[in-house]
């Protein structure tokens, strides 16, 4: 007869197996995935902004009860924003430069959209409403090019407080009034598209055009503005 203790033990050792496994490959994942992206970046003459999780909080810090956080909070690259910024200032928001997000959404099944509103409860990680099969996952780009001089944060003033880019009308600059006075576009590909062989020269290829179009836009709104001042 089995011994029922041994047979759980060997189930056990099985899925630490896997935990393992699944921690190195997460690791050599964004061993890929992060210097390509900061590739991109430097190709355009890009300076780092900052960074943060998009569906869940930070990890806690060493004082605050980790118990009393989401496990969820322990995997914060799963879906994150990386930006970039080419203005000498983070105060002075300038015509002529613009800011560039990186949204990576690894796994399309845990963002927030997919959950019902308020519910404030964590989702079970082996019940998700979306299956791994059925998920996607994502690279979306966003750009932002103000028209508009100031004396104003880049991520306070005018990312964090922006929309996010109509994705479905990439070839048009989208203008965003209401404190923002920006031109801002994007679009959005396979993340499998970002591990191919030439994917840095042709992301930062794709971007320079779209750059190019909001800089131009963002130029003629602010001297059509001076000159109906």
């Amino acid at each position: 007869m089995t011994d029922p203790t041994h047979e759980d033990a060997g189930n056990n050792d099985d899925l630490l197996l896997q935990v393992r496994t699944a921690h190195r490959l997460l690791a050599a994942y964004y061993q890929r995935l992060l210097p390509t992206i900061n590739g991109i970046a430097s190709s355009l003459g890009l300076t780092f902004y900052g960074w943060m999780p998009s569906e869940h909080d930070r990890p806690p810090q060493f004082t605050t009860n980790v118990f009393d956080s989401w496990q969820w909070d322990l995997l914060p690259a799963n879906c994150t924003r990386y930006t970039f910024f080419d203005a000498p200032d983070k105060d002075k928001i300038c015509v002529g430069h613009y800011m560039v997000e990186f949204h990576v959404i690894s796994d399309s099944g845990i963002k927030k959209e997919n959950f019902p509103k308020g519910n404030r409860s964590q989702p079970d990680a082996l019940n998700l409403p979306t299956s791994v099969e059925q998920a996607d996952s994502l690279l979306r780009v966003h750009l932002y090019a103000p028209y508009q001089d100031r004396d104003a944060n880049w991520h306070k003033d005018l990312f964090n407080n922006c929309v996010d880019p109509c994705l479905e009308n990439e070839s048009k600059p989208q203008k965003i009034e209401d404190g923002i006075n920006s031109f801002i576009n994007g679009f959005e590909i396979p993340l499998s598209e970002l591990m191919t062989e030439n994917s840095v020269e042709t992301l930062k290829n794709r971007i320079e055009t779209m750059r190019d179009e909001l800089i131009n836009a963002a130029t003629k709104e602010s001297n059509k503005q001076l000159a109906n001042a």
